[in-house]
């Protein structure tokens, strides 16, 4: 995991997007915080973590899609920040 996948999983969790109910679209995961990236690097990183099962996919917000941290993604970022320590 990079440093962006660590920061777009922990943006969902702190956020409270953990089911399709509470979801949240790129726009708001990029306004979150400072990250210094295009919406675009980070849909496509979202996109990388839903193949893998650590992101899902919520409730339409209007046109755009949303997105939050699974129980595997939970577990997955559980981990890497136990690593870090």
């Amino acid at each position: 995991m990079n440093r962006l996948g660590f920061i777009i999983l922990s943006i969902l969790g702190q956020n409270g997007a953990t089911n399709p109910f509470s979801a949240m679209t790129i726009r708001e995961i990029a306004s979150a915080e400072e990250l210094g990236m295009k919406e675009n690097t980070i849909f496509k990183k979202v996109q990388d973590f839903e193949q893998s099962g650590y992101i899902g996919r919520g409730l339409k917000e209007g046109r755009a899609n949303t997105y939050f941290i699974t129980e595997d993604g939970l577990s997955y970022l559980e981990k890497e920040r136990g690593n870090k320590a």
